[in-house]
C-alpha cells in the first residue's frame, strides 16, 4: 500500500459505513449502492457532488470488511462498531496503520502517554524513508495529524489530558466480536490488547 495523503478528507463516517454496509449485505453492485444512497439521500448531505465525493470513501472503507465483520458491524455495541469503523480506516491508508503499530501500540506497551509532538516526530521519520511523504508541505501534514487525532479521539483509543498529551487506552470490544477477532482479524483484536501485530 503506497503512502497516501487522501485521508485529510475522510470523516468517521460511522452512520453512512452501517447504509453501505447493509446495502453490500443485498448483493447490489457498486453503481446501484451510490444509486440509492444519492436519491434518497441516505447520507444527509447537501449536494449529489458531496454526497459522491464521501460516497467513494465510505464504500472503500466498507469494502474491507469481509462479510462476517459487516453482520459484526450491522448488530454492534457501540464499542464494537467504533473498533470497527477504526479498522476499516486503517485497512484503507498506510499512514494510519502505521502509526498505530508503531507509536499507539508501543507506547501502550512502554505506559507511556502519548504527546502531540508523538504525531510530528512520526511524520518526520517517514520523510526520511519515503520521498513522497517527504514532499508533502507542512499545512497538508498538520491536516493529516488532525484526521488521525480525530479518528483515534473518536474510536476511544486516545483520551485528552490537555493541549498536549493524551492517555492511550484499548476498545472494549464484546466477548463475541474479540472472539472473532483473535481467531481471524489480528488487527481488530490487537485493539483490544493494544499490542504490535504483524498486519495480515
Amino acid at each position: 500500500m503506497e503512502y497516501s495523503a487522501g485521508f485529510t478528507k475522510e470523516k468517521w463516517s460511522e452512520n453512512d459505513i452501517e447504509v453501505v454496509i447493509e446495502l453490500m449485505l443485498q448483493d447490489k453492485s457498486k453503481k446501484e449502492i451510490l444509486k440509492e444512497v444519492t436519491e434518497k439521500n441516505l447520507f444527509q448531505l447537501r449536494s449529489p457532488l458531496s454526497i459522491k465525493n464521501r460516497f467513494n470513501m465510505v464504500y472503500n472503507r466498507a469494502a474491507v470488511l469481509e462479510d462476517e465483520m459487516k453482520q459484526h458491524f450491522l448488530r454492534a455495541n457501540d464499542y464494537d462498531r467504533k473498533a470497527l469503523t477504526l479498522y476499516s480506516f486503517l485497512q484503507a491508508y498506510r499512514i494510519p496503520l502505521e502509526f498505530y503499530v508503531e507509536i499507539i501500540a508501543y507506547k501502550y506497551e512502554q505506559q507511556e502517554l502519548l504527546y502531540r509532538n508523538d504525531f510530528h516526530y512520526f511524520f518526520e521519520d517517514k520523510a526520511n524513508v519515503s520521498e513522497k511523504v517527504n514532499g508533502w508541505r507542512p499545512e497538508t501534514i498538520k491536516r493529516l495529524i488532525n484526521s488521525l487525532l480525530m479518528f483515534y479521539l473518536e474510536a476511544r483509543m486516545i483520551e485528552k489530558v490537555d493541549q498536549t498529551k493524551y492517555i492511550i487506552k484499548p476498545i472494549h470490544l464484546s466477548q463475541d466480536v474479540k472472539t472473532y477477532a483473535e481467531k481471524n482479524v489480528p488487527l481488530l483484536y490487537s485493539f483490544s490488547v493494544l499490542e504490535k501485530v504483524n498486519n495480515s
